[in-house]
């Protein structure tokens, strides 16, 4: 995402993701900001219309992180399973390392981020691009996957490559009850449906 960006639009941007790791939106100074950076104020309003395009592009910034992250494991793990042990073992990890426990704060940012663009149309079209983005990776890797015979012929790809990405949101809902289920029988529970709603029937023979 910030491959693209000037220079300077990349330095700013950067400033803000770093100082989005201990502070909430809310909290982030232009002053501060031009201070960390180095970069001038005529700069900062040159890129950005104002300071809260900055910070929500950051925010967009630190969101992508995580789907850069999820496109690497499905390409890498998920769309080279040739076997349903492998595929099998491959959704384990990807829902293991998606849903721990001390992944909390990243979904709560994650969700603090789709919150915000729910009434600011520019950062909601920036969102889009990234969660487009995203949903085309898992729909591909899902078509190859089904070309494989592992996942069931009549798996709705952009269906499933939502609900991927809803589930592994979803467990916040978890996180902030103090007798939610524990993190090992939340992972099987969402292995079980991998296995019984998507993934294919073991071969007969």
């Amino acid at each position: 995402m910030l491959t693209r960006f000037h220079p300077t639009k990349r330095l700013l941007t950067e400033t803000v993701v770093a100082l989005l790791a201990t502070k909430k939106p809310s909290e982030i100074l232009a002053d501060e900001v031009l201070e960390n950076s180095g970069a001038s104020k005529g700069s900062m309003y040159h890129h950005f219309e104002d300071l809260q395009e900055l910070v929500e592009t950051a925010q967009i910034y630190r969101y992508s992180q995580w789907i850069d992250v999820s496109i690497e494991f499905l390409t890498n793990y998920v769309a080279k399973a040739r076997t349903q042990d492998e595929l099998r073992n491959a959704l384990r990890i990807l829902t293991e390392q998606t849903q721990a426990d001390s992944r909390k704060s990243a979904r709560a940012e994650r969700a603090q981020a789709l919150a915000a663009c729910l009434q600011n149309p520019r950062m909601a079209k920036q969102m889009g691009a990234e969660t487009q983005r995203l949903t085309d990776a898992i729909a591909d890797v899902t078509e190859e996957v089904k070309n494989k015979g592992l996942f069931r012929s009549d798996v709705n790809s952009k269906a499933l490559a939502t609900f991927i990405q809803a589930y592994t949101l979803g467990k916040l809902v978890n996180d902030y009850n103090p007798t939610g289920v524990a993190e090992g029988e939340w992972n099987d529970f969402i292995m079980n449906i991998a296995e019984q709603t998507f993934m294919a029937p073991p071969a007969k023979g």
